[in-house]
């Protein structure tokens, strides 16, 4: 007898996120994926929680021009992919539990089903909420309301708003949790030295993590 398992992302124990919400949160722009009539479609795009009090829906738009857009409709069962940074770990930087190659990363999975959203205050919300979400940390956010005249209404028919409800929210956070702190150590101080961006991030994570 075939057992059917609830999809999932794959995450061992050790690597599983206490706070995947805080992975879409930190890193939104994700990979929209759903089986459409021709096949799969799959598109990058930013995805954002709707409000900041709840993890129940999410917002996000496409280009209408895409195939993708119009392949949504109400109900659909949709997959957003949410990657973070990530590195790779040479094994010349294991001395005491000496290991192959791998790779840390960050990411998160959420699975629900989409509502597309056409009607003009219903988009113009959903664009409202993408610069609000994406401005916040800066001194003087931009707003729609500076937009030029007459472009923010010329470019709504050239979108395709959608509401995401959230069934699952998955996350992975894999960081060498299971090597020694001294081979964590040793991995930090060669991601850091690299100078790329993907790299210094992991590190920077790791860190947090701590060494005890």
């Amino acid at each position: 007898m075939v057992r059917h398992m609830e999809p999932s992302l794959y995450a061992p124990q050790a690597y599983r996120a206490t706070d995947p919400a805080a992975i879409v949160r930190r890193y939104p722009f994700a990979l929209l994926v759903n089986q459409s009539p021709g096949g799969l479609s799959a598109t990058s795009i930013p995805i954002y929680f709707e409000t900041d009090e709840s993890e129940r829906t999410m917002v996000g738009h496409l280009a209408r021009n895409n195939p993708h857009a119009a392949a949504l409709h109400d109900g659909m069962s949709v997959l957003a992919v949410f990657s973070g940074p990530h590195a790779y770990i040479s094994s010349r930087w294991y001395r005491d539990k000496p290991q192959v190659p791998t790779w840390n990363y960050v990411a998160a999975q959420v699975r629900g089903t989409v509502e597309p959203i056409d009607d003009q205050e219903g988009q113009l919300a959903v664009l409202r909420r993408t610069v609000t979400f994406m401005e916040r940390d800066h001194e003087n956010p931009w707003s729609m309301e500076q937009a030029p005249d007459g472009r923010v209404a010329q470019l709504l028919p050239m979108i395709r708003s959608f509401r995401l409800t959230v069934e699952r929210i998955d996350g992975v956070t894999k960081l060498n949790q299971t090597h020694p702190a001294a081979d964590r150590l040793n991995v930090i101080e060669h991601l850091l030295e690299s100078g790329d961006g993907n790299d210094a991030e992991i590190a920077r994570l790791m860190a947090a993590l701590g060494l005890d």
